[in-house]
């Protein structure tokens, strides 16, 4: 690929790695319009931690607080009830744990059909119909900024982060869309979804840069850091902006038109999708 298709690919998928508008479906529709192949496991590894920084910036106050008294709570677990910030260390532990174990048990049918446009297509939709939800999810005015999902309901944001692994799935969204319909107020949840997801970036960066062979191209490597990043960067300022007026659901606009042209792509072509 060249340079230019270097930084789109990098700031599209870096964007849509903080938007809950699944990272693989516009990498798999950026791909087909400039016809572009895959840039290999560097460009994978390099999207991935640039994006992981992006996102532990973007979500700093929460993550500086939850690992300060996650840690004082290893020496003190009562911590783990009374402070808000240790409960979020130990919640987002928790999720993390679920969320990776349910993609790592998803991981060989996201290989199978991640080159399969109308997997994409299908996620996406299922994606865009998700955040659709939202519009109609209930509201807690009781809420203030230190509240937290359940037990549960962090158990099961931590799986459908996992399962939105699967291609055309957004693992913000996922965890996004959930925690608003357990009432949590749309700033947190957005934090919470955006921390959840850092673990998983991280290990997928380290994974690809493990199964690295020989140097990666400089320039393409840091041309496709800085894009991811400030692509990243941009897309948490975006979400949190949408968030705090309530309007996430106005990105199915968006997502289930790109959903319903890769399903349409995928009929056109000819033999099996």
């Amino acid at each position: 690929m060249g340079l230019v298709d270097v930084a789109v690919l990098a700031a599209v998928e870096g964007a849509a790695q903080a938007l809950p508008i699944s990272a693989t479906g516009h990498g798999a529709a950026a791909r087909l319009w400039l016809r572009a192949v895959d840039g290999g496991a560097w460009a994978v590894a390099a999207q991935a931690l640039a994006a992981a920084a992006a996102l532990a910036i973007a979500a700093r106050q929460r993550l500086r607080g939850a690992l300060g008294e996650g840690v004082r709570g290893l020496a003190r677990p009562s911590l783990f009830m009374a402070s808000p910030p240790a409960r979020d260390a130990a919640l987002l532990a928790l999720g993390a744990a679920v969320s990776l174990l349910v993609a790592a048990t998803l991981r060989p049918y996201a290989a199978r059909w991640g080159h399969a446009p109308l997997a994409t297509g299908l996620g996406l939709l299922a994606t865009g119909a998700a955040l659709a939800s939202t519009a109609i999810a209930p509201r807690r005015a009781d809420r203030d900024e230190t509240d937290a999902p359940s037990l549960a309901g962090m158990i099961a944001a931590g799986a459908a982060h996992g399962v939105a692994a699967l291609p055309g799935g957004s693992r913000v969204g996922a965890a996004l869309v959930l925690l608003l319909w357990l009432g949590v107020r749309p700033a947190r949840a957005v934090e919470l979804a955006l921390a959840l997801s850092i673990p998983a970036l991280l290990v997928s960066g380290l994974a690809e840069a493990r199964a690295l062979h020989g140097p990666a191209p400089a320039a393409a490597a840091a041309l496709s850091l800085l894009a991811a990043f400030v692509g990243a960067a941009a897309g948490a300022a975006a979400l949190r902006a949408l968030a705090e007026r309530r309007r996430t659901a106005a990105l199915a606009l968006w997502t289930i038109p790109l959903g319903l042209a890769m399903v349409a792509y995928a009929q056109a072509l000819p033999g099996p999708s």
